[in-house]
């Protein structure tokens, strides 16, 4: 090593070591730069490789070559070209070929790259020093000749090995291991070397002298560096370039809503930001995935390899934590980095595929109770009963329906009665069981279908079943609501032949069950058809009889006992059918109810009857019943004020009638409604004391201005001891309360004397007169005299009184 460092010192100019050294890093720096290139691999690849050999072969000639004009010996040199331009066409075929190794995958690649290009180095360095003409003898020191080839393999195969774990084509760090290898190798070799003076030894004319060399090797140089700067720049540029693309070509995939992901073979390379947040992965963890782990009922040679119009195939993502979901794949050819590879575009459906689910399930099903719909019932009823004729069975219908449901919605509001509804139909469902399909055929109205059994009995047993488990209270909001339902049955075959006819004789009982009293099981029968139709025609009838003036006002007066005069009239509806001449009350009152028509004739009468009232001389009261479907309208207290204000009439004078019914339900908000009704100055009575829930509470409640007592006791009270004490009673508590008592249907002298000796306050009845227009009321309003009223015996004892 001695010998190495006092050849560099003591025999080179240290100045063009230097330089020559600069050379040497130079052209390592570009070669490596390169070198990335080849390995990005592309079209170019070979023209890379080439260029790579190019300029280290010729960065090792250009050192060398400096680096011996460095060299004084004190003798004269030459050169000789022949051999000079071999050195250097050796230099770039070797190192070309130990490029060529290095860019080989295998793991011995680095190995052998290095010993191709050490021995490279080395074979420029000694084929150019047999190239030196010199006035001596070269005497060689063959150990230290091995050591400079060991140096120069030791040092490439460093170099490479190092770059192969570095991915930046511009570190120093391979550079400078390949600089050691060719400086010392040089170097090593050159104080391996001794020359002794011969002047028997002459340089030939033709050698290279030492300025000419120079010439030669500072325009190799100056190559270098061009060459170096060139690739440098272009590489920058090219880099930048790319950078900037792939950001612009991240930027949109990762805009995109859809997953891409870009396979090779079947492997996942890379993929953007919509599919790692789909499938819950970093980019590093979905790269190393096989498409099969991430897409295991994919399989891409099925799908559509057209580039024009590739299919879209649906199928499961498995995601990390290893939950999976519908999605939607197209396969598309790219062109990445030069090589071809696929890319599939990800789509998550599972949204979409639910919303068909639901779709699917609202097309054949109830939206609000999960109930097969109407539509539903109809095929699966046809096909049950098509079945059933071939077997023999029986099919029973049931239709059902809820007994004053519009109250339920009116009172307590939409959302209570949908509650309501849901409940009803589980509860159908749970009775109904597996004896039948159970639908909601719309509104409040459900149906089941009933296949085989003893029928009628079956569906009758089955029929009282589901009455019994809606008769349970329900809850809603905290309060609980009670309801009834109506339950029609048509049997097939043996009342109808058609599904459609099994339907529709069904309804047909179910508006039977309804019109006797509801909470009841109906079977057709032939005679509810005609029915039905006649009902269903009085109902239009009914619509038209204010327009074709079919309705009429009568009046019953109300009498005071005491003094023996007529105190007012209530006012009763009544209809004359142009074809079916005088339509009772009980028959259509009922029916308008059920169609929510009260309401329109109310208002209707309680106008008429305001109108006529206020033309009474002298200033008589007037009573007027109120429906509970009226009743419990929200802006009744204004329609009230603003007939007053209409016809005149003084509150005072107006009496509404209205059922204890009515404060059972939702009391809060009934004697609400009786207050804005109070606070309008008119009376309130109530009617019909005694039939229903009764409660001397709704006189502590609510200030009644007058009670009535049911007709049904007044009928009773001769012949029956209880129905007189309880008049008895009713009679005493007014009187405590100080409020008139009312006796409505006296039909007997016996009665009204009865009454009179229970000294009951007021009474109206067919006894007094029956309900009669106000025009056969004349001379009893003017006069104020009921002489012509009330019976002789009933007239005397007046007067006795009197």
């Amino acid at each position: 090593m001695l010998r190495v460092y006092s050849c560099i010192v003591h025999e080179h100019d240290l100045g063009l070591v230097v330089v020559a050294g600069l050379i040497c890093l130079l052209a390592s720096l570009t070669s490596f730069a390169i070198l990335e290139r080849v390995r990005m691999g592309g079209a170019r690849k070979s023209t890379w490789l080439l260029l790579a050999g190019s300029v280290a072969g010729t960065g090792i000639w250009s050192t060398h070559f400096v680096a011996m004009l460095a060299y004084q010996p004190n003798l004269p040199i030459g050169y000789d070209l022949d051999r000079t331009m071999l050195s250097v066409a050796t230099a770039v075929l070797i190192t070309g070929a130990g490029w060529f190794v290095a860019t080989r995958p295998a793991r011995w690649a680095p190995l052998l790259a290095g010993i191709i290009i050490g021995a490279g180095i080395a074979t420029m360095h000694y084929l150019g020093m047999t190239a030196m003409n010199v006035s001596g003898r070269l005497v060689w020191d063959g150990t230290i000749v091995a050591l400079s080839v060991a140096v120069g393999v030791v040092f490439s195969t460093a170099a490479v090995a190092l770059d192969r774990r570095l991915s930046s084509p511009f570190t120093w760090r391979p550079a400078l291991l390949f600089t050691l290898a060719i400086c010392g190798l040089h170097f090593t070799a050159m104080g391996a070397a001794s020359i002794y003076p011969d002047p028997r030894i002459a340089v030939p004319d033709e050698a290279i002298t030492s300025a000419t060399l120079a010439v030669i090797v500072v325009a190799a140089a100056l190559l270098i560096m061009t060459i170096s700067f060139a690739v440098v720049v272009l590489d920058r540029q090219l880099a930048r370039s790319a950078a900037e693309e792939a950001r612009r070509l991240r930027t949109f995939a990762n805009a995109a809503v859809e997953g891409l992901v870009v396979i090779d073979g079947e492997q996942i390379i890379d993929a953007n930001l919509s599919f790692l947040g789909l499938v819950g992965m970093q980019s590093d963890a979905v790269a190393s995935k096989g498409l099969a782990e991430l897409f295991p009922e994919f399989k891409p040679e099925k799908s559509s390899s057209a580039a024009n119009d590739p299919a879209a195939i649906e199928t499961r993502l498995v995601k990390a934590d290893g939950s999976s979901c519908d999605v939607e794949v197209l396969l598309r050819h790219l062109d990445w980095r030069g090589s071809d590879v696929r890319v599939l575009a990800v789509r998550d459906i599972t949204d979409r595929k639910e919303a068909a689910a639901r779709i699917a399930h609202l097309a054949f099903h109830d939206a609000l109770t999960g109930l097969p719909n109407r539509s539903v019932f109809a095929s699966s009823l046809a096909a049950i009963a098509d079945k059933a004729a071939g077997d023999g069975e029986p099919v029973a219908v049931l239709c059902i329906n809820l007994d004053r449901f519009k109250a339920v919605n009116d009172i307590y509001g939409h959302a209570a009665g949908d509650g309501l509804l849901v409940a009803v139909a589980q509860r159908l469902h749970a009775t109904a069981g597996d004896a039948g399909l159970v639908a909601r055929l719309g509104g409040d109205e459900f149906a089941v279908i009933q296949v085989g059994g003893s029928q009628p009995g079956h569906a009758g047993a089955l029929a009282e079943r589901l009455l019994n488990s809606l008769d349970r209270a329900f809850e809603s909001d905290g309060q609980e609501l009670r309801i009834s339902a109506s339950i029609g049955v048509a049997v097939f075959p043996a009342d109808a032949q058609t599904p459609t006819e099994l339907i529709k004789y069904a309804d047909l009982a179910l508006h039977r069950a309804k019109a006797e009293g509801r909470g009841a099981v109906r079977f057709y029968e032939a005679a509810m058809d005609q029915a039905l139709r006649e009902r269903r025609q009085l109902d239009s009838d009914l619509r038209r009889a204010i327009a074709d003036d079919e309705l009429s006002i009568h009046y019953q007066p109300m009498v005071d006992l005491e003094r023996g005069c007529v105190l007012g009239f209530e006012a009763l509806l009544r209809w004359k059918h142009r074809q079916l001449g005088e339509i009772g009350p009980a028959t259509f009152i009922p029916l308008a109810e059920e169609s929510g028509y009260i309401v329109e004739l109310g208002a209707w009468v309680l106008r008429k009857a305001c109108a006529e009232a206020a033309q009474w001389m002298p200033p008589l009261k007037l009573s007027v019943n109120l429906s509970p479907i009226q009743f419990m309208q929200d802006d009744l207290a204004q329609e009230i004020e603003a007939v007053l204000a209409e016809t005149g009439l003084e509150p005072s004078r107006l009496d509404l009638e209205i059922t204890e019914g009515l404060l059972i339900k939702e009391p809060e908000r009934a004697i609400a409604i009786l207050q804005r009704l109070k606070n309008l100055g008119v009376q309130i009575s109530m009617d019909d004391f005694g039939t229903g829930y009764s409660s001397l509470s709704y006189f502590r409640t609510f200030p009644f201005d007058k009670v009535k007592i049911d007709q049904s006791f007044i009928r009773d009270m001769i012949a029956n001891k209880q129905a007189r004490a309880i008049v008895r009673s009713v009679i005493g508590l007014g009187r405590g309360l100080g409020m008139p008592v009312v006796a409505e249907g006296v039909e007997t002298a016996e009665q009204l004397d009865a009454l009179r000796l229970e000294g009951c306050d007021q009474v109206q009845g067919y006894l007094i007169s029956r309900p009669s227009p106000i025009s056969y009321f004349e001379r009893v309003v003017i006069d104020r005299d009921v002489t012509g009223l009330l019976p002789a015996r009933s007239i005397g004892n007046a007067r006795k009184s009197a």
